[in-house]
């Protein structure tokens, strides 16, 4: 990946393209957990792509791109939350399409389930760290927050998913 960087950052179009489509997936994923209205997570991801291109010379350390991105994201995923005061609503159409394309469609359903009933914080921490992998760490750099405060909130997070799965019968 930080060869793709490098040759993006000397003007290479194609390996910037090449780095987005890398990361289509995860940015989908935290622009939705975020947002929720699939029009606003395609405006973010859009948003976020040309803030990227734009001001990619300013990144310092390539291998920190992937970050870096994710950061741009949340705050663009951020501005359009507070432009559109959106409201907590369940993405009916985006589960309908899990449903009949995915062989996991339960887990996908359960997960996106279970997001909609953390806040926004919350669920963008479950996902950076659950399914993609972060660590606390690294989510605290990509969130600005102190790496103790995420471990906090990701196990206020977990207490909540118990009480969920508890209310709803599934332990």
């Amino acid at each position: 990946m930080e060869e793709l960087v490098a040759k993006a950052k000397c003007g290479n179009e194609i390996a910037f393209t090449e780095l987005m489509l890398q990361m289509k997936g995860e940015l989908y994923k935290i622009a939705k957990i975020r947002l929720k209205n699939d029009d606003d997570v395609f405006d973010a991801i859009q948003e976020t792509m040309l803030l990227a291109y734009k001001s990619l010379k300013k990144l310092k350390y390539n291998q920190y791109f992937k970050t870096w991105v994710i950061k741009i994201l949340i705050n663009e995923c951020n501005k359009f939350y507070k432009s559109r005061d959106s409201k907590k609503e369940c993405s009916y159409e985006i589960l309908e399409n899990e449903i009949t394309s995915q062989d996991n469609a339960e887990e996908k359903i359960n997960f996106n389930f279970i997001c909609n009933k953390l806040n926004k914080e919350e669920g963008t921490i479950i996902l950076l760290y659950y399914m993609e992998k972060y660590t606390d760490k690294e989510i605290g750099k990509i969130m600005n927050i102190k790496e103790s405060t995420i471990r906090t909130k990701r196990t206020r997070a977990k207490d909540k998913i118990r009480k969920i799965y508890k209310e709803y019968g599934r332990i």
